[in-house]
């Protein structure tokens, strides 16, 4: 089990509250950018990987080659986004098992 804990703090340095938002906005881009362009990844993507760096995708086998290929292609973004693409096509149904 996971020992971590979460702990809450105040930045009162304007400089580092400045880098943390500006990485949160890169983040929103990528995001968007990959909601507008899902289908230029799909079937393919199923059961990999796909990066977002810059407004870019890539589709990788793992993870870790996902972020490798954002750090080398694209180190100024440090809002890159990584998101597996599940297997299945459809809904996903949750339900109680008894």
């Amino acid at each position: 089990m996971n020992n971590s804990k979460l702990v809450f703090g105040t930045i009162d340095d304007p400089v580092k509250a400045a880098a943390i938002n500006a990485q949160i906005e890169a983040g929103r881009r990528n995001a968007d950018w990959l909601a507008h362009h899902w289908v230029r990844f799909l079937p393919q993507a199923r059961g990999k990987f796909v990066v977002v760096a810059a407004q870019e995708g890539h589709i990788a086998e793992s993870a870790e080659e996902a972020w490798a290929w954002a750090a080398t292609a694209h180190p100024e973004d440090n809002g890159a986004i990584v998101q597996y693409v599940r297997l299945e096509q459809g809904p996903r149904i949750y339900a109680n098992r008894r």
